[in-house]
């Protein structure tokens, strides 16, 4: 497999962290940086260098030309004005015609003098530079004047000390531009660790909430950062997110419980119905097969009992309906209402079934909540049915109507046998009965209570029991008083 650096470099780059690629990136422009502003600064001093040479060269050109061209064999260095302050810092050559040198002037530390083509003797007006003769190391910058008779003048400067000064800053540049990225590592990855600490709290946040942890949030670093803002939309999507995942498991335990309600109400009903209706049929073989021979009073005894069985199975059926619509969460009729002339209502018919029960009531007038006034008379006929059925006939019962902490309470109490804490918390199952010995005839279907509950659920409120074994029960339903009284009692 042929090694392709392009790929390589590529894939090095996508497999490297954010840290490193913030840190190549800074190197990579501080080198260039570096590189450019070196280069840029060597251009200007070397031009700024030969500039002021090229200067120096014509004032010493032009003085030179005068001198030779008056026939001074050789030139006071030192004494003539405007040169420069070292004698033997520029060459002179006089070539002849036929290009032979008839003076030389040198400096005496330069071994090798400029290599001039007889090309560039002609026409060479402007300085211009050329290699030393065998050392191309070296360099000179060189002036051709024309003398008289078909002379030349050939003027040179030394550009050594020019090139190993723009060396030197050639080096420099090189050893500041290597400091800076040394520096840059030193110092940029400590603040690039600092900078990206707050994407490490979001990727430690991510981690978490893919291992379950949906409660989890990104700490709020400053808003006005491009994190900060990262970490409010990331934030209010969890946010979303975590709402929409529990909403999810909500229906689907809903659904669940929805189906295993479902089931095991079809189950109870089965149960609860098959009782009737094997006495229905029952006695409808019965009447069957004494047919003519049967008596008027016989016959009346079978219609009697077959009547009273539909009837309690048509109850049932009725109560089974009634919770089925709770199950579907329809929204009741509701409308101002006093609890407390529903409850007189009820204990009235109370007394009726049990003449010499006392039965007691205790009210505060009036107690106004918003409900359905038949709905909660059900709920007062289970609670006080309830007591009535699992109390002895001389044993008192007490209902009690008051308006407390802003909520209207409902209580029904008994001196009956009471309830042990396992028969409390499942009081209020449907089909549950506490005594599994009663008929169902005697016991009832076991629906009074889980109707009440759904009843007081119902109407935005809670129905709770506190009872001990021979202590009797006292069941308390809390109802949310009506909006009226409500806004009367804040304007008070």
């Amino acid at each position: 497999m042929r090694f392709r650096p392009g790929r390589w470099l590529r894939a090095a780059v996508a497999n490297a962290s954010l840290r490193v690629r913030v840190m190549a990136v800074a190197a990579f422009l501080v080198m260039i940086t570096s590189v450019v502003m070196g280069s840029l600064g060597t251009a200007l001093l070397h031009g700024y260098l030969l500039g002021r040479a090229d200067q120096q060269l014509r004032d010493f050109a032009a003085v030179a030309s005068r001198n030779l061209a008056a026939g001074t064999p050789r030139l006071p260095w030192a004494r003539q004005p405007g040169q420069p302050s070292q004698p033997f810092q520029f060459l002179i050559e006089i070539l002849s015609a036929g290009g032979r040198v008839s003076v030389t002037e040198a400096p005496l530390h330069h071994a090798s003098l400029p290599r001039i083509t007889p090309s560039r003797l002609r026409g060479a007006q402007e300085p211009f530079t050329v290699p030393a003769a065998g050392d191309p190391g070296h360099s000179w910058r060189v002036l051709v004047r024309t003398l008289p008779g078909g002379r030349h003048a050939v003027i040179a400067f030394s550009l050594d000390n020019l090139n190993s000064t723009v060396t030197r800053l050639e080096v420099a540049d090189a050893v500041a531009g290597a400091v800076a990225i040394v520096l840059l590592a030193g110092l940029g990855l400590p603040l690039v660790r600092i900078s990206l600490a707050p994407l490490a709290k979001i990727e430690n946040t991510a981690a978490a909430i893919a291992a379950g942890d949906l409660s989890r949030r990104i700490g709020h670093p400053p808003h006005n950062t491009e994190v900060g803002r990262l970490a409010d939309a990331l934030n209010t999507m969890l946010a979303r997110i975590e709402a929409a995942y529990r909403a999810r498991e909500d229906g689907e335990a809903r659904a669940l419980d929805s189906e295993d309600r479902m089931r095991q109400f079809v189950a109870d009903a089965s149960h609860e119905l098959r009782t009737p209706l094997t006495s229905v049929r029952g006695l409808a073989e019965f009447s069957l097969q004494q047919g003519t021979d049967a008596s008027h009073a016989e016959l009346l005894r079978l219609m009697t009992l077959i009547h009273t069985e539909a009837t309690r199975m048509g109850w049932l059926v009725d109560d089974l309906l009634l919770l089925a619509q709770f199950d579907q969460d329809r929204p009741l009729e509701r409308h101002p209402v006093d609890l407390s002339s529903i409850a007189a209502r009820a204990v009235l018919a109370a007394r009726l079934i049990q003449p010499g029960r006392p039965i007691t009531l205790h009210a505060d007038a009036p107690v106004i909540v918003d409900g359905d006034a038949e709905r909660l008379r059900q709920v007062l006929d289970n609670l006080i049915g309830n007591a009535l059925q699992h109390t002895p006939r001389g044993s008192a019962v007490a209902i009690t109507v008051a308006d407390q902490a802003g909520q209207a309470q409902l209580t029904v109490a008994d001196h009956g046998p009471g309830m042990t804490a396992g028969q409390a918390s499942r009081v209020f199952e449907r089909f549950y009965r506490t005594d599994r010995t009663r008929t169902r005839a005697r016991g009832g279907s076991g629906l009074g209570l889980s109707i009440a509950a759904a009843l007081a659920a119902a109407h935005a409120g809670t129905i709770t029991v506190d009872t001990q074994p021979g202590r009797g029960a006292t069941f308390q339903v809390r109802l949310p008083l009506s909006t009226m009284v409500s806004e009367k009692t804040r304007r008070r």
